[in-house]
């Protein structure tokens, strides 16, 4: 899981693709932050815990400069397990970039956080401080006197497809396979970080033909070539083909031995003509592929 996590941090660690993000799913399209203007925040803050000293790491943050000054800092967090108490991380990680701030001297700038869930899966968490304390039994009166911290949670396997079609980057690849299983959308769009990009899809997938193309992409771009999607699609099918006719090969190497050793000389001429009868003696012999 651990693995996992960092693969997805390297994409979202690209200027484009983090600005991307933000004006997709903050700004709703509209490209208010330029990655020029993206400088990478410090990911570990620090509390203190009975008489020590503990640190916390959020996932990717940004400050967003002008002229050299601090505007904004954006923070987004990838999760692969949404938990219940997930608003009070939002809560330390932002108190900790800004009780850094209080002791700066200098102006201070606000926080913007959102977390982005790739699991697929419903959540029903408490997306608001106040929903967690009556949950948890606060009284109304009480609450009133409690600040108000919300939650804003973007589930990336059910994303809308108006809001998918908002990104530019790298990252609307990502976003697209996971709601449609395909990039075709997105065919004439150039690659731009290829290796993160593959790592990321099986880590999110599971499948390893995205991360079997590493080195193809990567001499490709030392070459300075230009990496366009429509090319990408032709390298996976090739590459599933050609997983799929070793994998066939390898199954049927399985079934002639077990007839072999079965003393079956009979059935291993009739598996190599007739394909009916290997797929019967597959299943007689439970030779899975």
């Amino acid at each position: 899981m651990a693995e996992k996590d960092i693969t997805e941090k390297v994409l979202m660690s690209y200027a484009d693709v983090f600005a991307d993000c933000i004006n997709v799913l903050i700004y709703n399209g509209k490209r208010r932050v330029r990655m020029e203007d993206l400088y990478p925040a410090p990911t570990e803050s620090f509390y203190r815990k009975g008489t020590k000293t503990h640190n916390q790491f959020c996932d990717v943050s940004c400050y967003l400069t002008e002229k050299g000054t601090i505007r904004l800092q954006y923070i987004i967090e990838n999760e692969t397990k949404l938990k219940r108490c997930q608003i009070l991380r939002k809560a330390s990680y932002q108190g900790g970039a800004y009780r850094a701030q209080m002791t700066s001297g200098k102006r201070i700038y606000p926080m913007i956080g959102m977390a982005l869930d790739w699991t697929g899966k419903s959540t029903r968490i408490p997306l608001s401080l106040h929903k967690l304390l009556a949950a948890d039994g606060a009284a109304c009166e009480d609450l009133a006197l409690v600040d108000e911290v919300k939650l804003t949670v973007w589930h990336m396997k059910n994303l809308p497809k108006t809001v998918r079609a908002r990104f530019i980057s790298d990252m609307g690849f990502v976003a697209d396979f996971l709601n449609e299983g395909s990039f075709e959308g997105r065919s004439r769009q150039k690659i731009l970080h290829g290796e993160a990009l593959c790592e990321m899809m099986e880590a999110l997938t599971n499948d390893t033909r995205f991360t079997d193309l590493i080195g193809e992409l990567r001499k490709k771009q030392e070459k300075g070539e230009e990496i366009f999607m429509c090319e990408y699609i032709d390298m996976l099918e090739a590459r599933g083909e050609a997983k799929g006719k070793i994998a066939g090969e390898n199954k049927l190497a399985s079934l002639l031995a077990k007839l072999y050793s079965l003393g079956r000389e009979e059935d291993v001429k009739l598996a190599v003509r007739d394909s009916d009868v290997r797929s019967r003696l597959y299943q007689e012999l439970c030779i899975d592929s």
